[in-house]
């Protein structure tokens, strides 16, 4: 493993740092230029300041093609950069009020070239070559991507809270729907429904907490249907309408499927029908039928 650190420290030690890229940041007050290294630079930087001309060397670091860039700035107006043997040089052209500070990132992988304009006259410093002292460029206490991260990691939580708080509403709301008491599927209790299912549901209403159960039902106008219900042991056969007609009950030989239930009510056709044709002695032929069916047994 050491063997392997060393191998890869070779390069850096050899041939120094090189630079990857470069920024210019024209500010109000100032001008930065960034300078990204493949490597933490930990070489030496020194400046030359003739005139309005300002040299720095850059030790122990390279570039891979020289470049020139012309600056419309009032602190910075020209900056070239070039490789000079196993150093760089940046050669920059400035004004006499303005000076050079040098700051690298806390990783070294960054080093800013700051020219602003002269504070006071102990900032300027003299004609010839000196060595720069470089500080540590301040730093945020946390980066972009962490910031990134925990908003993530935010929006996670949140989503898991209202996604459980929403799981134990729909939880609760099928538990009370468990809980209601349901009437039997063939109750319709809609208010836009015809007569004869609205007469359906009345009886429903009125004898489902007996345990009324329907066996069968069969229409026979828009106003009227014959049904059959269940009751304890006994059977009933009913007519539903305008009035509820005990037409028949039943303890034996009940109908056990629809035809058989079918082949019933033709048997009892003659008497259905004297329902239907008397006109406006219907309602006596009502009682008189119900009288009769409620007696026969």
């Amino acid at each position: 493993m050491k063997k392997l650190a060393l191998i890869l420290l070779i390069p850096s030690i050899l041939f120094g740092s090189k630079i990857l890229s470069y920024n210019i940041y024209d500010r109000n007050d100032h001008v930065d230029v960034m300078l990204t290294f493949d490597t933490p630079y930990e070489g030496v930087l020194r400046q030359n300041r003739q005139g309005n001309i300002i040299v720095i060397k850059l030790e122990e670091a390279s570039i891979d093609s020289p470049l020139v860039k012309m600056i419309n700035s009032e602190f910075l107006q020209k900056l070239s950069i070039s490789p000079d043997g196993d150093q760089i040089q940046i050669v920059a052209n400035i004004p006499d009020n303005v000076i050079l500070k040098a700051s690298k990132t806390s990783d070294s992988y960054g080093l800013r070239l700051r020219f602003n304009p002269l504070i006071s006259p102990t900032e300027n410093g003299a004609s010839g070559q000196n060595t720069a002292t470089v500080s540590d460029l301040p730093t945020k206490a946390g980066n972009e991507f962490e910031q990134s991260y925990y908003v993530v990691i935010g929006i996670l939580v949140v989503g898991i809270g209202i996604l459980f708080w929403l799981k134990q509403g729909i939880a609760k709301k099928t538990m009370r729907m468990r809980e209601e008491p349901k009437a039997p599927w063939s109750f319709n209790t809609d208010k836009k429904t015809s007569p004869v299912l609205s007469a359906t549901a009345s009886l429903a209403s009125t004898l489902a907490s007996g345990g009324v159960q329907i066996r069968f039902q069969k229409t026979l106008d828009s106003s009227h249907s014959v049904a059959m219900l269940d009751f304890g042991t006994q059977s009933y056969l009913v007519l539903l309408g305008n009035n509820t007609i005990l037409l028949d009950k039943f303890q034996d030989n009940i109908p056990i499927s629809q035809n058989e239930f079918e082949s019933m009510l033709k048997s009892k056709h003659q008497e259905l029908d004297g329902f239907f044709q008397l006109g406006t002695t219907q309602d006596e032929s009502f009682d008189s039928y119900k009288e009769k069916a409620s007696g026969g047994y």
